[in-house]
């Protein structure tokens, strides 16, 4: 493992809990997992770590996850409204939204669980998705590029990234159970520290 599991819950509550405080709706979710994500690996473990996005599709207990738009020539694309984020790290990818997958899958019912996984362990295609863990990633950058930049244009963006980062604590320390932001308003909020409880990994 590139990071311990206490370490993933912490990063994927932390990223979490900001989200839920930002009312963000799920299709920007994976945005918020991995570049925050991929700031708090970079700041906390030294790692080279970073966000990718494009056509996602995971084998998760037997359900197929799919984060793609279907074309009219029958193909798959990661670059439309379905995408997906994730992270790359020294050979590694990371997806932080994983636990939060049951809450983004319809009626599917998704145990919690952390995703983290040798990049060279990737499925061979879209096709190949025979085992529970199994995973597939298509990279779209130019359609990255695109979305990021609208998003990055959000004064906050920058600002939670580094709440994040200062929020998070490498396991055994104590981390905060909640954090007081000022909106721009001026007033002052006080956001917990929430998520599922992790029961293992893909």
């Amino acid at each position: 493992m590139l990071i311990k599991q206490s370490d993933y819950h912490r990063i994927y509550k932390v990223i979490n809990s900001l989200l839920i405080n930002e009312n963000a709706g799920s299709d920007a979710a994976s945005m918020y997992f991995s570049t925050f994500g991929a700031f708090i690996l970079e700041h906390h473990f030294k790692l080279k770590a970073k966000p990718k996005g494009g056509l996602a599709a995971y084998n998760l207990e037997g359900k197929h996850i799919l984060f793609a738009d279907h074309r009219e020539d029958g193909y798959v694309s990661g670059a439309g409204e379905n995408f997906h984020c994730w992270i790359e790290a020294d050979g590694w990818v990371l997806d932080f939204m994983a636990p939060a997958f049951h809450e983004n899958a319809g009626d599917l019912q998704l145990p919690s669980k952390m995703f983290q996984r040798p990049l060279s362990s990737m499925a061979s295609s879209i096709n190949d998705l025979e085992k529970s863990g199994d995973f597939f990633y298509r990279p779209e950058p130019e359609a990255m590029s695109r979305r990021f930049a609208d998003w990055r244009r959000r004064p906050m963006i920058g600002d939670l990234a580094t709440v994040a980062t200062n929020w998070f604590r490498k396991s055994p320390k104590q981390m905060q159970s909640s954090i007081t932001l000022r909106d721009q308003h001026g007033n002052n909020k006080t956001i917990p520290l929430l998520g599922n409880a992790l029961i293992g990994a893909w």
